[in-house]
């Protein structure tokens, strides 16, 4: 009988070239497929709940794939563990109904930009935050979240591409930071986000904190008659995919 298999991982993605198939180029995604194909001895279709780019990690992405084998759902990621690469775990499995989709079944996926503040930061982290020397305004930072909550045309925070056209309408349903030591931790929640968008959100915000740009200016981004860009995109280094809601 077939099964529908719900396999939580997590990564650090400093050496791939994001999640997706890329020949040639690592990728999480061939990875992945390797390990289930090892353990199913199928060409089983593996299905992300997003696709992080180059650089990105993930405390918590989640992949899907049908499988016919007898194995036990919840044993799946004890027998995929020992094929993936150091930089990928299997943290848990499970059986889901034949309609599930880890992408499309989702209802809601929160990520992390980590920020270290310090004046020198230490070399062990480049590949896991991005560094802000400046003094920041945390209220002003604040201000800057509360005023992306909600609905609005983000076509300003995203890469521009000129043969791209889709809906830059977006929904936040939450963000917020936490400080938590040298480091502020930014966090958004929403149930897409635009290419980029999280990166570029937290540039933006970056720069309202340090007094580069205005309230006003910030705000000034999600005007109908606003051409201008937000930036920068701070880099792929800090950012995380934290986790993903199904329910």
């Amino acid at each position: 009988m077939v099964k529908n298999i719900l396999l939580k991982i997590g990564y650090d993605g400093t050496n791939f070239h994001g999640f997706q198939y890329q020949e040639d180029l690592r990728n999480i995604e061939t990875e992945v497929k390797k390990a289930v194909h090892k353990v199913t001895n199928e060409n089983n279709r593996i299905i992300a709940a997003g696709r992080t780019d180059a650089g990105v990690h993930a405390y918590a992405q989640y992949v899907n794939f049908l499988t016919a084998t007898n194995i036990n759902p919840k044993a799946f990621k004890f027998h995929i563990e020992p094929h993936l690469p150091d930089d990928i775990i299997s943290i848990e499995s499970k059986e889901v109904d034949l309609a599930f989709h880890a992408r499309f079944s989702a209802k809601t996926k929160t990520y992390q930009y980590v920020i270290c503040r310090d004046k020198m930061m230490h070399p062990i982290y480049r590949n896991y935050m991005e560094q802000v020397t400046y003094p920041l305004d945390l209220e002003k930072l604040q201000k800057g979240l509360d005023i992306l909550k909600g609905e609005h045309d983000f076509k300003a925070f995203m890469r521009v591409d000129k043969d791209l056209e889709i809906n830059t309408v977006r929904t936040i349903d939450d963000a917020y930071f936490v400080e938590n030591e040298n480091k502020v931790e930014i966090y958004f929640k929403a149930n897409s986000f635009l290419h980029n968008q999280v990166r570029i959100m937290s540039g933006a915000l970056i720069e309202l904190a340090r007094g580069k740009i205005s309230l006003e200016e910030f705000e000034s981004f999600f005007d109908p008659a606003n051409t201008k860009k937000a930036n920068p995109a701070l880099s792929a280094s800090g950012l995380y995919l934290w986790s993903i809601d199904y329910e």
